[in-house]
């Protein structure tokens, strides 16, 4: 039988857990919602609405949303130039994912 990552992790010196631990939450931490995303791509709301072709107004209602359509969401992901890619874990199977979006 294999050891999970929690015993390997708890295994590791009380300092080392605690960097890992720190730089997970700063991970995590960094990008909390789309805004952030854009912000730290350096892309403005006004160049995402100018690519999509709408007002700068709508971006910044889309980024307060809580809920989005798939489709809306991979139109603001495509004009930072980024890719949408989402995924479903099936418990003990492979992960599939959904192409063509």
């Amino acid at each position: 039988m294999g050891i999970s990552a929690k015993e390997i992790f708890e295994q590791l010196p009380k300092n080392r857990r605690n960097r890992i631990n720190k730089m997970a939450i700063e991970q995590i931490a960094q990008y909390k919602n789309l805004q952030d995303l854009r912000k730290a791509l350096g892309i403005t709301q006004k160049m995402i609405a100018d690519k999509q072709g709408v007002n700068q107004v709508n971006i910044s209602n889309l980024e307060k949303r809580k809920d989005m359509h798939i489709s809306t969401l991979k139109k603001y992901v495509e004009a930072m130039e980024c890719e949408l890619k989402i995924s479903i874990i099936v418990p003990n199977k492979e992960v599939a994912q959904i192409q063509n979006l």
